[in-house]
């Protein structure tokens, strides 16, 4: 009988979909950047793990963490558009937008 080992990766997807809710107000770069990696490493981890289930430990961590990067992708992307579109407001608003436009 062969002892389950932890699927490698797991609780770093975890730590990582945690994180890019944590940093998604951080104008939405880092929640970007930590959405991101997790959900290439849960990716990879999953094929790893569907190849042999009866191996490995850790799957729900890998869940867990799929649905935190999910979420803070998503806010990170809302974040960052809110940032662009008002970074873009506040330069038209600008006088010397004014020269231009002339």
């Amino acid at each position: 009988m062969e002892t389950k080992q932890q699927l490698p990766n797991s609780t770093l997807v975890l730590i990582f979909g945690i994180a890019s809710i944590v940093t998604c107000f951080c104008y939405g770069i880092l929640g970007l950047i930590f959405g991101i990696v997790t959900l290439i490493l849960e990716k990879k981890a999953k094929n790893l793990y569907l190849a042999n289930p009866e191996l490995y430990l850790g799957y729900e961590n890998l869940k867990a963490g799929k649905i935190c990067a999910i979420i803070g992708t998503i806010l990170s992307s809302i974040y960052l558009l809110i940032i662009i579109g008002y970074i873009v407001f506040i330069g038209t608003m600008l006088p010397w937008s004014e020269v231009f436009n002339q």
